[in-house]
């Protein structure tokens, strides 16, 4: 009992050390958590894909929502350089949906589509000599409360600058 008596002031300074520092990461620890689950983000992946049979190179992009709440997409869509290229419309075409049919990605899933080549081509803009341009490709969304998420899409930009040059030569 002496000794406790004597060392008090350790004790208590130990003591509070300990507790500080296990605050300090529960809270990092919650706001790491809220920040993988709670918080609303959609990825983008585009691959270069090939056909096995026919060989024919296109574009699949993929569209992935990370977040524990649904997605509504009211703009989906390419942009290249500052050029935004809608592809809502191609997308519900391909899909069978109807034409005022919302698109929504659910909690933990998500929703993907391929575009050949002559629509990728599409994307290309016109420069003032007549060629076109392939700046910077990146895969937008916009969802249904105005929220912009866009992506790389470095293996669609290959597909691209591939197709580019096949039409030059």
């Amino acid at each position: 009992m002496e000794w406790l008596n004597e060392n008090s002031g350790i004790l208590v300074l130990v003591s509070a050390v300990i507790s500080i520092a296990l605050l300090v990461l529960c809270v990092w620890l919650i706001y790491s958590l809220k920040s993988k689950i709670a918080v609303q983000r959609l990825n983008f992946l585009g691959f270069y894909s090939s056909d096995l049979e026919t060989h024919e190179n296109y574009a699949e992009i993929t569209v992935g929502n990370k977040s524990l709440n649904d997605v509504g997409v009211a703009e989906l869509g390419i942009k290249n350089g500052k050029v935004n290229y809608d592809l809502t419309e191609l997308y519900k075409e391909k899909k069978g949906m109807a034409a005022d049919a919302r698109i929504v990605i659910e909690q933990r899933s998500a929703i993907s589509f391929t575009l050949s080549a002559e629509e990728l081509k599409k994307v290309l803009i016109d420069g003032a000599d007549g060629k076109k341009i392939l700046k910077g490709l990146k895969i937008y969304a916009v969802d249904l409360t105005g929220n912009l998420y866009q992506g790389r899409a470095a293996a669609v930009k290959k597909l691209l600058a591939e197709l580019t040059r096949k039409q030059a030569e």
